[in-house]
């Protein structure tokens, strides 16, 4: 893996889509949750920095309550995933983005953008806050596990990310 990269994957394919359709849209600018329904998120975002290949149960956790959410208001999720020790073989960083993509297809989202954000020398909360706000995310989904672990520092999460943050208990 090479350090200072990022790259965008978009996963377009849902069930019913005939191959080579192209995908939908990007959407604009996301709307806060309406008076009839305040859990109604247009767009989430799903950091991960869980350095296990398949991923522990928080992280699941978090996957599944970023699709169930997304799932009732028809929302996006945007996956990032964070890494700034790269001491992965390519073999587990292909696990870890399947096994990602599995949870989240268990969830019922086939369709959704990956994020990868490795090796870039930035603090995780500040790479959090700045993908939030550049993509006008509605909500942060994520799993205490990461502030436990030391990987994001709470303060600076709370400093840094311009929306609310769902932090899931480990």
């Amino acid at each position: 893996l090479s350090s200072q990269r990022s790259r965008v994957v978009v996963h377009a394919a849902t069930e019913g889509d005939e191959a080579g359709a192209p995908a939908p849209a990007a959407p604009t600018a996301t709307a806060p949750a309406t008076a009839e329904d305040p859990l109604a998120y247009k767009h989430l975002l799903l950091p991960i920095m869980d350095r296990n290949p398949f991923l522990n149960e928080s992280t699941r956790q978090a996957i599944a309550t970023a699709t169930a959410m997304a799932k009732r208001g028809s929302a996006d999720i945007t996956v990032v995933v964070i890494d700034e020790d790269q001491s992965e073989t390519i073999d587990q960083h292909n696990q870890r983005l399947e096994s990602i993509r599995f949870h989240l297809a268990e969830g019922g989202f086939s369709d959704f953008s990956l994020l990868e954000r490795l090796g870039e020398g930035k603090m995780p909360a500040a790479v959090v806050g700045e993908i939030a706000d550049d993509l006008e995310l509605d909500l942060v989904v994520m799993s205490m596990e990461a502030i436990h672990h030391k990987h994001v520092d709470s303060n600076l999460l709370a400093e840094f990310v311009p929306c609310p943050v769902l932090l899931l208990p480990l």
